[in-house]
């Protein structure tokens, strides 16, 4: 999320809050929670009064004023046939109120994961950036996550010659394969100022990217670093943790975990959060204490099997 998308984010919250406490108080009842349920899980789409009075084994006279409290809402619509009336939920109302409640909810976390990070990094005094590259959006809204929720500094690679979505599948994956490096734009990346290194990249044929081989190449003042590394992808990342930690190795940086985020985990709206927080429980930063780093530490690895 860019800065100027989060200046916009706490006036949209603040138009939120009075519709979401409606439809909150409007679900905070058992009974009404049940109606929804049974709307939501019929097919025949022929639901009254009588039938949800029957299902329920109250009066119709009670189902009714639920009824008119989720309608208020705009949780529930009604539509006559004949003498009948039936009801059924309000799609459109659900999908808003849910995206209306994921970026609550992200920005909720977001405050979580500053407070997890003031807390792990209390005593530690460090500088850390994220380098990465994304070709549909995912591994940058990752990227961002872990940026908002420590401050740590954002270095996007870009590839001096942009994928097509034909040449991503083609070229694009044939360079991933032969483990080819990208031209790609900073051409250098100066990472001596920093104690800490994460670095990720979208999985291409099982293998990283084209661009994030050709960043490990550009890095500077690497020599010693320590670094976790992670991918997106839909389900498995095959060979791209160990093949990108190994060039890493090469350039002298000591990679502390490897963490794989499959297409479950990035649909959460706090997908960086939760990276952050795998990072923080392996504890990679644990050997800069003893002032040893990568000296007789394991690399840990998480990866979904």
């Amino acid at each position: 999320m860019e800065p100027d998308d989060k200046e916009n984010e706490c006036p949209r919250l603040s138009e939120m809050v009075p519709g979401m406490a409606g439809t909150f108080k409007a679900l905070g009842d058992h009974t009404r929670l049940q109606i929804i349920y049974l709307l939501s899980t019929d097919t025949s789409g022929t639901l009254g009064v009588s039938d949800l009075a029957a299902r329920l084994g109250i009066s119709q006279p009670a189902v009714s004023q639920h009824l008119k409290t989720l309608k208020s809402e705009g949780l529930v619509e009604s539509r006559r046939e004949g003498f009948f009336i039936c009801y059924t939920v309000n799609r459109d109302r659900i999908m808003q109120f849910r995206e209306q409640f994921d970026l609550m909810y992200a920005s909720v976390m977001e405050q979580c994961n500053r407070e997890m990070v003031r807390k792990s990094t209390r005593d530690r005094n460090l500088r850390a950036c994220v380098i990465f590259y994304s070709y549909s959006g995912i591994t940058r809204r990752v990227a961002e996550g872990i940026r908002n929720a420590s401050g740590c500094d954002l270095i996007e690679v870009r590839t001096k010659t942009p994928y097509s979505s034909f040449t991503a599948y083609t070229t694009g994956v044939i360079r991933s394969r032969k483990m080819a490096c990208d031209q790609i734009e900073p051409a250098e990346i100066d990472v001596s100022a920093y104690d800490f290194l994460i670095i990720g990249t979208p999985v291409w044929a099982w293998k990283p990217s084209p661009a994030i081989n050709g960043a490990v190449q550009a890095l500077k003042g690497c020599e010693g670093k320590m670094a976790v590394v992670f991918t997106t992808c839909s389900n498995q990342p095959g060979e791209a943790l160990p093949l990108l930690s190994k060039s890493l190795a090469d350039r002298g940086v000591r990679v502390m975990a490897e963490i794989s985020l499959d297409a479950e985990d990035t649909k959460n709206p706090d997908a960086g959060g939760e990276l952050l927080r795998k990072i923080i429980g392996a504890d990679p930063l644990r050997s800069l204490e003893s002032g040893t780093p990568g000296t007789g530490q394991q690399t840990i690895r998480d990866v979904k099997s």
